[in-house]
């Protein structure tokens, strides 16, 4: 079933510099796409079009068949829903550097930030962030600042706090950068494992074919190729005509 489609986004910096151009693509519920490029193809603007945080110059945005305004984008009604306010996010934005989403006393409170904010009380919003630490494998830090966890600990409450809201598509920029080997291996097992769709940026070629998924290839603001994530990886030519190189498990 067909959850998300963008047709013709065009984007530009100041009416001028071109960003993005004339990008097609769709998305599948509970898939996972990557979206590769050298600095400057535009992959960080794609991810904040599609989380509503800009507008393009130009084409469209599908949610379910319908285009994203601020009222669809943000919540939807949803009977099946757990949250008491009888919504749901339908995009959940994990940006490059978690210090941009981590900014309460606790984790915890970092995590139930997006519930409580509307209007869920303290004692089941900690409950259900309690449930989603302990779905990314996080419960431990709960009680815990932001400025005392790693970068890898970081990452996964920075997860946590957009799956709270239990999004259609969650969104990762760079979700691996600056991870040491072993917070990265587990970064990547718990996107493995995630059930909703996923559509995540960034230079980790490797990560992308541990994710074997399909694959999006920006170039200069366009899409250059797009196909299965574990094809496209091995071809030589064609990542150094984008300016990338093979994944390291390849070379």
């Amino acid at each position: 079933m067909e959850l998300l489609r963008v047709r013709d986004l065009c984007y530009s910096y100041h009416s001028h510099i071109s960003i993005l151009r004339d990008i097609c693509f769709s998305l599948e519920a509970g898939s996972c796409l990557c979206i590769a490029g050298a600095n400057g193809s535009g992959k960080s603007t794609l991810l904040e079009l599609i989380a509503g945080c800009m507008q393009p110059d130009s084409g469209e945005i599908l949610l379910r068949g319908m285009p994203v305004s601020r009222k669809n984008h943000e919540d939807r009604p949803d009977s099946e829903s757990r949250q008491s306010a009888g919504t749901r996010r339908t995009t959940g934005m994990v940006f490059q550097d978690p210090d941009n989403q981590l900014f309460m006393p606790t984790v915890w409170e970092d995590v139930a930030f997006g519930v409580m904010h509307r209007g869920v009380n303290p004692q089941t919003g900690r409950k259900r962030a309690m449930e989603v630490l302990e779905a990314v494998g996080a419960e431990h830090l709960a009680d815990r600042h932001p400025y005392e966890l790693s970068g890898g600990e970081k990452q996964r409450a920075a997860i946590a706090s957009a799956l709270i809201l239990e999004p259609e598509i969650l969104l990762l920029d760079e979700p691996t950068a600056a991870l040491d080997p072993r917070s990265r291996r587990n970064i990547i097992t718990l996107l493995q494992n995630l059930g909703c769709a996923k559509i995540i940026a960034g230079h980790d070629l490797d990560m992308m074919l541990d994710l074997d998924g399909e694959a999006l290839f920006l170039y200069q603001g366009r899409i250059a190729a797009r196909g299965r994530a574990a094809e496209l990886l091995r071809d030589g030519p064609f990542l150094q005509s984008i300016d990338l190189e093979l994944p390291l498990q390849i070379r």
